[in-house]
C-alpha cells in the first residue's frame, strides 16, 4: 500500500515537472515575440518620427520660400506705388500746363476779334489799314497768328497725348498692383496654412519625445560617421599627393645628377682629347691614331643628352600650371551651378543652427540638404575628378570630386553614371537622387563643399 502510495506521488511530480517545462518554452516563446514586437513597433515610430521631422523640414522650407515670395511682392508693389506717384505727380503738372495753354490760347484769340473790330473778317480787317505799310504789317501779323495759333494747337495735342499716355500707364499700374495684391493674399493664406501644418507637426513631434531624441541621435552619428570617413579620405589622398611629389622630386634629382655625371664625362673626355693633341706634336707616329680617336670623342661631347635630361623638369613645370585649376574654381564663388537640375529647396541649411520649430534642438549641418522631385539627378558645379566612391547608412552611395585643393561631396544616390578616376565637366550628371520608398518617394540631396578639410558654407559658392 505504501509503495503504491509513492509511485503514485513520483508520477504527480513527473507530470508536474513536464507542464512547468512546457509552460517556459511558451512563455519564452511569448516573450521573444513580444520583443520583437515591440522591437518592430520601436522602429517604425522611429520611421515615423523620422518622417515627420523630413516633413518639417520641408514645410519650413516652404515657409521661408513663402515669406521671401511676400517680401519679392512688397518691394514690387512699394515700386508700384512709387511709379503710380510719380504719374500722379506728372498728371497733376500736364493738367496745369494744359490748363495754362488752353487759356493763354483763348485769351490770345479773344484779342484778336477784338482787334478785327468785332465781325469784321481778315480780309476786309487788312483793306481797312489808312496806308498800304499798314496793311502789309497787318497781313504779316495775321500770317503770324496763324503760325502762332497751329505752335499752340500741336503744343496742346502733344500735352493731352501725354497726360492720356501716363493715364492709361496710371490704369495699367493699377491694374499690375491689384494682381500683387492678390498674389500677395494667396501667399499670406498658403503661409497660414503651412504654419499650421508646422504646429501640428511640432506638437506631434513633441508627443514622440523618446522616438525624437533617438531619430536626433541616429542622424547626429550618422553625420560624424560621414565627417570621419571623409577626413580620413581627404588625409589619405593628401599623403599619397605627398608620396608621389616626393617621389617625383626623387626622379628629378636622380635625372638632375646624371646629367651632371655626364656632363663631367664629357667635360673630362675633351680635357683627355687635348692632352692627345699635345702628345701628338711630339711624337709623330702616334698621330694618325689620335686623329683618328679624335671624333669619336667629338662625338661623346656632343651635348644632346644635356637637352633629353632638361624636359621632365619642363613636363612638371607644365603640370604644376594644369593644377592651378582652383584659381578658376576660387574665381567662380558665388557662380558655381547648382548641385541639382531643375526645380529645388534647401531643407536644411549650413552650420549650427537652433531648430526654429523644437525648443532645445540644436542642428549641426557640414553641407546643405537639397531636397527635390522624385528622379532627380545631381551635377558636378564644375570641372573635377572623381577622388572616391563610397556607401555609408544613412546616406546610400557617395560621390566626392576633387577641384584642386577643393572638394566637392554628393550624398544618398541611388544609381551613379560616374566611378573613381573620371573627369568630369561642369554640369556633367552624377547619379539619380535617392528616393526614399518610406518617406513618400521623398529625395533629399546632402551636399557639401571644402577647402581639404575645412568645410566651407555651400550656399556662398553655388546659385
Amino acid at each position: 500500500m505504501i509503495v503504491m502510495l509513492l509511485s503514485a506521488v513520483d508520477m504527480s511530480a513527473a507530470r508536474k515537472r513536464t507542464r512547468s517545462v512546457t509552460s517556459v518554452k511558451q512563455e519564452q516563446k511569448a516573450n521573444a515575440q513580444a520583443i520583437k514586437k515591440t522591437s518592430q513597433q520601436l522602429d517604425e515610430n522611429a520611421k515615423a518620427t523620422s518622417r515627420t521631422l523630413n516633413a518639417l523640414n520641408t514645410l519650413g522650407a516652404e515657409i521661408r520660400q513663402q515669406n521671401d515670395s511676400i517680401a519679392s511682392i512688397n518691394h514690387q508693389i512699394d515700386s508700384i506705388d512709387s511709379a503710380m506717384k510719380h504719374i500722379n505727380d506728372s498728371i497733376v503738372t500736364l493738367d496745369g500746363k494744359l490748363a495754362a495753354l488752353r487759356d493763354s490760347y483763348a485769351r490770345s484769340v479773344t484779342r484778336i476779334k477784338n482787334s478785327q473790330q468785332g465781325s469784321m473778317d481778315k480780309l476786309a480787317f487788312i483793306f481797312s489799314a489808312e496806308s498800304f505799310t499798314q496793311a502789309y504789317r497787318r497781313f504779316r501779323y495775321l500770317g503770324e497768328f496763324s503760325k502762332w495759333r497751329k505752335r499752340r494747337n500741336d503744343e496742346i495735342k502733344e500735352v493731352q497725348a501725354r497726360l492720356e499716355k501716363q493715364r492709361d500707364e496710371l490704369t495699367r499700374l493699377q491694374g499690375v498692383k491689384s494682381g500683387m495684391l492678390t498674389r500677395m493674399n494667396v501667399a499670406r493664406n498658403d503661409l497660414e496654412k503651412k504654419q499650421n501644418e508646422t504646429s501640428a507637426l511640432v506638437a506631434k513631434l513633441k508627443k514622440e519625445g523618446a522616438s525624437l531624441k533617438k531619430v536626433l541621435r541616429q542622424k547626429e552619428a550618422q553625420a560624424r560617421a560621414l565627417d570621419n570617413e571623409l577626413d580620413r579620405l581627404i588625409a589619405e589622398e593628401q599623403r599619397r599627393q605627398a608620396e608621389e611629389k616626393r617621389k617625383e622630386q626623387e626622379r628629378l634629382l636622380a635625372e638632375e645628377n646624371a646629367r651632371k655625371k655626364q656632363q663631367q664625362k664629357e667635360q673630362e673626355a675633351k680635357a683627355a682629347a687635348k692632352n692627345g693633341k699635345s702628345d701628338s706634336k711630339s711624337d709623330k707616329a702616334k698621330s694618325a691614331p689620335a686623329k683618328a680617336e679624335q671624333p669619336e670623342r667629338k662625338a661623346v661631347a656632343q651635348p644632346k643628352p644635356a637637352s633629353t635630361a632638361a624636359k621632365p623638369a619642363t613636363n612638371y613645370a607644365m603640370a604644376e600650371t594644369s593644377r592651378k585649376l582652383t584659381g578658376s574654381f576660387e574665381s567662380n564663388k558665388g557662380r558655381l551651378l547648382f548641385p541639382v537640375n531643375g526645380k529645388y529647396k534647401i531643407v536644411r541649411p549650413f552650420g549650427r543652427h537652433k531648430h526654429p520649430d523644437l525648443p532645445h534642438v540644436t542642428t549641426d549641418n557640414g553641407g546643405i540638404d537639397i531636397e527635390v522631385p522624385a528622379g532627380g539627378t545631381a551635377r558636378a558645379v564644375f570641372d573635377g575628378t572623381v577622388s572616391e566612391v563610397f556607401r555609408l547608412p544613412g546616406y546610400n552611395t557617395i560621390v566626392m570630386v576633387r577641384h584642386g585643393k577643393y572638394l566637392t561631396i554628393y550624398a544618398n544616390l541611388s544609381n551613379i553614371n560616374v566611378k573613381k578616376g573620371d573627369a568630369l565637366k561642369q554640369g556633367q550628371t552624377i547619379g539619380t537622387i535617392y528616393s526614399d520608398p518610406d518617406d513618400g518617394n521623398r529625395s533629399i540631396l546632402h551636399f557639401e563643399l571644402r577647402q581639404e578639410k575645412q568645410k566651407l558654407n555651400p550656399t556662398a559658392w553655388v546659385r
